[in-house]
């Protein structure tokens, strides 16, 4: 029978022990790579979920301004300045015809609108703002005080469809909530009641 020496087992002995240290060292590597490998996927979900997020936001901004910055809504403060300009100067050209007509002889009493019923476009109304430094002359602009409110309105009109045309005008100038309003020597009436 074979037998075997001190020395050859002891070098068995050593070659197991090697084995064994090698086998603990990969797997300490490879459990480390694994713990490894796991972190760096989570934290690229976590980065994929923060980049779809701003994604998101980006897409959900783009549509938001296409929507509301058309064209039609996004008038610059130049075109805005023009179009107010524009319609002082439409106002002015009424009142001064209105003098004009007023101023005649034979025709004021045409150019007196007492006891008529009449239309204007109300454009505005204030609490805490005053705007009544304008010429009493302006026959095309009024201010009505009511209710703790300075409330102004533009025109004088004899008809409701002369008054929906300008108020139409007006409306495409940005006074969006512009409305009629009818008066009858100076106070405003239901506009139920015109009828």
């Amino acid at each position: 029978m074979p037998f075997i020496t001190d020395e050859e087992l002891q070098q068995y002995k050593d070659q197991i022990e090697n084995a064994e240290e090698a086998k603990r060292s990969a797997d300490y590597t490879r459990n480390k790579a694994v713990k490894d490998e796991q972190e760096k996927s989570q934290k690229f979900k976590i980065a994929t979920i923060i980049l779809g997020i701003i994604a998101l936001l980006g897409v959900a901004g783009t549509v938001y301004f296409m929507k509301f910055n058309t064209p039609e809504n996004m008038v610059s403060q130049k075109e805005h300045k023009s179009k107010i300009a524009e319609l002082q100067e439409t106002i002015q050209n009424l009142s001064m015809n209105q003098e004009l007509n007023g101023s005649d002889g034979e025709n004021a009493s045409q150019g007196s609108i007492s006891g008529e019923l009449i239309y204007a476009v109300q454009i505005g109304a204030f609490e805490s703002k005053d705007l009544s430094l304008y010429s009493d002359n302006f026959v095309n602009f009024r201010e009505i005080k009511s209710g703790g409110f300075n409330k102004y309105a533009l025109g004088n009109f004899e008809t409701l469809n002369e008054a929906k045309k300008f108020r139409r005008e007006l409306v495409g100038l940005g006074f969006r909530n512009a409305f009629i309003a009818s008066y009858r020597n100076g106070e405003r009436i239901k506009i139920e009641e015109a009828w």
